[in-house]
């Protein structure tokens, strides 16, 4: 078997990063995804560009096959119809309504094909005032809190990566696999409304409950820096190459990290003897560990600390993240070959399953690079259709 989801068949109208990553997954996991571009491409220009290909886009649409479909036509429409009846999912992040105008909205499609699963990964979901609002991962962030609790005391600041348009691709994607083993039960098809507002909320878990019991002004409804709430110590330190982030969650661990310092006298500190005392005298605790990480090199505090079993790491760029030898151990870059590009690197997946993995087989190609194989070896469509669609501009 090439996949757990092999023999599914899923329709992707997707563009930026929340869809596609949702498509990705699924493909990891042996699902033919078919991606739906326009003739002029979508989202392909992302930076950087090589060889007219976007790096970004390669990475995240990998292991897709991609055709054209100009869906603004009458003959697009009746195309993308006659795949509708031969797929299983129809996955998109266009905002509520759009495919409704089209045509193609869930209640069209369920019309072709009673079973079909219709995934919609939108900012706000479905049926309330803020459906049509455009959304993008930070205005998402902005408004679930996240950036009211990361950053500096006096300075909110984004998340580096768009986790949140990462993590709804996961969702969606893991909704569709609900979905799919619902209508293997059943034989029905369902329509899925994922919103990043709500994944938004669900990844402030944690400051949500805190909030909840404490009220507005409490410690999780604050900006702590590279502090934790309700842990110390817990944070991140100079080192004199760089930082390191140290984390211990228990008065277990505390011991172990005043030992390897060489500072025992701390487990005795009335400032420090519990966590609660800890927390409390956050700042001169870390002054005191920040004095000692001070001293070495990142490298030094991670490789003695170690030794000790505490939680630590050094803060790395992306570049340098590349080089940890667990990136190879685990196979999270993997060599495949581009039609443009030739044998390029690009992240493997990290669904690891013992008996059905997530497998990354092709990068993401260019535009239309399938457009025979589905429109000819799938619809059955003679080359000569094919180029008077190429020709409208259909495909």
């Amino acid at each position: 078997m090439s996949g757990v989801l092999e023999g599914i068949r899923i329709l992707e109208l997707t563009f930026a990063l929340n869809g596609p990553l949702a498509g990705r997954i699924l493909a990891e996991l042996g699902a033919e995804v078919i991606k739906i571009e326009p003739p002029w491409g979508s989202a392909r220009d992302f930076a950087p560009v090589v060889n007219g290909e976007s790096a970004n886009f390669t990475f995240i649409n990998a292991n897709k096959k991609f055709i054209t479909l100009n869906l603004k036509t009458e003959k697009g429409i009746e195309i993308f119809k006659r795949l509708v009846k031969i797929s299983d999912v129809i996955l998109t992040n266009y905002r509520p309504g759009v495919l409704d105008k089209l045509g193609i909205g869930y209640e069209d499609v369920k019309k072709i094909k009673n079973d079909i699963i219709f995934v919609s990964s939108s900012g706000f979901g479905y049926n309330n005032p803020y459906s049509s609002l455009p959304a993008y991962d930070y205005i998402i962030q902005a408004m679930v809190g996240m950036y009211g609790v990361t950053g500096l005391e006096d300075l909110p600041i984004k998340t580096g990566p768009a986790i949140l348009d990462v993590l709804s691709g996961t969702f969606a994607a893991l909704a569709t696999i609900a979905a799919l083993y619902y209508k293997l039960l059943t034989r029905k098809g369902q329509f899925v409304d994922i919103a990043m507002f709500d994944v938004g909320l669900y990844a402030m878990i944690e400051n949500i409950a805190g909030v909840m019991f404490e009220g507005k002004g409490s410690r999780f409804d604050k900006r702590l820096g590279n502090r934790h709430p309700v842990t110390a110590p817990y944070a991140l330190y100079n080192a004199k190459d760089g930082y390191v982030f140290i984390a211990t969650a228990s008065d277990e661990q505390f011991n172990k990290l005043c030992k390897a310092m060489n500072m025992e006298w701390l487990v005795n500190d009335r400032r420090f003897i519990t966590n609660e005392d800890r927390v409390k005298h956050v700042e001169e605790l870390d002054a005191i560990i920040n004095e000692w990480t001070s001293s070495k090199s990142s490298k030094e505090v991670v490789d003695i600390l170690r030794k000790y079993d505490i939680a630590v790491a050094e803060v790395k760029q992306p570049s340098d993240a590349l080089k940890e030898p667990l990136v190879a151990l685990r196979n999270m870059l993997v060599q495949v070959k581009h039609p443009k590009l030739g044998n390029i690197k690009i992240l493997g997946s990290p669904l690891k399953l013992s008996e059905t993995p997530g497998i990354v087989k092709e990068a993401g190609y260019p535009i239309g690079y399938h457009n025979i194989e589905i429109y000819k070896g799938l619809l059955n469509m003679p080359e000569k259709e094919i180029e008077e669609l190429k020709l409208n501009r259909i495909i």
